[in-house]
């Protein structure tokens, strides 16, 4: 079937027009979804910074509760003689206030290398040794220098802040203050309104929790071990996702997407590091953007919409406009053509308005016509 004139002309601008209006659209998404991907990966960066910052805070608090501790000159002597009874009588009463107001569960002063000498929530328990995991006491007491960090003990993962205690030059043993994590990950999540988890290397895991890791199913090398929602973290986990985790700096975290029960998730994974610096897992954060999308989402239809009705205005336009000053003289200049070519030869040829190359082509007919005629008279 042959096109009409109008036809081959106007098609070829709807199809530009719905070109650009759909690159429009496209465009307007895809800025929309960049925007919110910048912002989410801000969030979540942000979020992973204000944890980090807080458990640096608490553990320089730690370790400078230990100093004050380790300096005391009644410490100091008490230790020497071994005194256990008095030094636990030294420190009962403020241990069992910082405990209730201020939730300190880490309290414990050792011997060289790392036999427990007094632990202040379990006075009644002493003398083991916490070598083959507490390797925080071993470097203070073998260094005999404080340090503070995370690390991994028989109640979790911990805070720990570690000194040294020194009396009349001499080094007699170390002492230590110590908070859970797992707050921390808490405020995290009230703060930014994410859900917040760690998984630990099996490396890690398995110094303290043999069992634990039997019954816990590992991705890869690592074992979820604390989430803040773990039916909805867990399933966005993956062997996969650790391995991409490994270009993560503790100041900026790998972002991720993950779907879970139907909703859209954004994950940030950065590195948990040990108190010398060494890599025992990850922390993770989860942030739903399902909303978010949905309303960019409603976003490109509402556009789709109103690029349609200008594509429709302006290719009705542009349809009136070449029909009434192209397609329009052009039939009429055939029309006079045709008649012309039957012989007709007095009617005039004319297209009214017209002051363009229409017009030209229509005094050119006219011509015709006109010689036409004087050669038949």
């Amino acid at each position: 079937m042959q096109m009409t004139l109008k036809t081959r002309t106007i098609i070829p601008v709807q199809i530009i027009l719905i070109l650009v209006m759909t690159g429009l659209a496209y465009f307007n998404y895809a800025s929309q979804v960049a925007l919110l991907n910048s912002q989410v990966e801000e969030n979540l960066n942000g979020a992973m910074n204000t944890g980090n910052t807080i458990i640096d805070s608490q553990l320089s608090l730690y370790q400078q509760m230990a100093a004050l501790v380790a300096e005391m000159p009644s410490v100091g002597a008490l230790f020497a003689k071994g005194d256990r009874t008095r030094l636990y009588a030294e420190f009962s009463k403020s241990f069992q206030s910082l405990k209730t107001r201020f939730n300190l569960f880490q309290f414990q002063f050792h011997t060289p290398p790392a036999m427990s000498f007094l632990r202040m929530n379990e006075p009644q328990k002493f003398g083991d040794d916490l070598s083959t995991f507490r390797r925080t006491v071993l470097s203070v007491n073998t260094d005999k220098k404080g340090v503070r960090g995370l690390e991994t003990g028989r109640t979790g993962l911990g805070l720990r802040g570690v000194e040294p205690i020194f009396f009349k030059e001499k080094h007699y043993g170390s002492v230590e203050f110590g908070g859970d994590l797992l707050p921390v990950l808490e405020n995290i999540k009230k703060a930014y309104g994410v859900e917040v988890g760690i998984a630990l290397s099996q490396q890690a895991a398995a110094i303290v929790f043999p069992d634990w890791q039997k019954k816990t199913k590992p991705l890869g090398d690592y074992i979820p071990y604390f989430s803040t929602k773990a039916e909805l973290t867990q399933p966005a986990l993956s062997a996969d996702l650790f391995k991409k985790a490994a270009a993560a700096t503790r100041d900026r975290a790998v972002i991720s997407e993950a779907r879970v029960q139907g909703r859209d998730y954004s994950i940030a994974i950065s590195p948990l590091l040990d108190y010398a610096g060494q890599n025992i897992g990850y922390v993770y954060i989860l942030k739903d953007r399902t909303e978010t999308l949905a309303r960019i989402t409603r976003t490109l239809y509402i556009n789709l919409v109103v690029y349609a009705s200008i594509l429709i205005i302006v290719s009705l336009a542009i349809g009136f406009a070449i029909t009434r000053n192209v397609i329009n003289p052009v039939l009429e200049l055939t029309r006079t053509a045709d008649a012309i070519s039957m012989g007709k030869l007095s009617e005039k040829v004319d297209v009214p308005g017209a002051k363009d190359e229409i017009a030209i082509l229509a005094k050119s007919i006219d011509r015709m016509r006109v010689s036409m005629k004087k050669l038949l008279e």
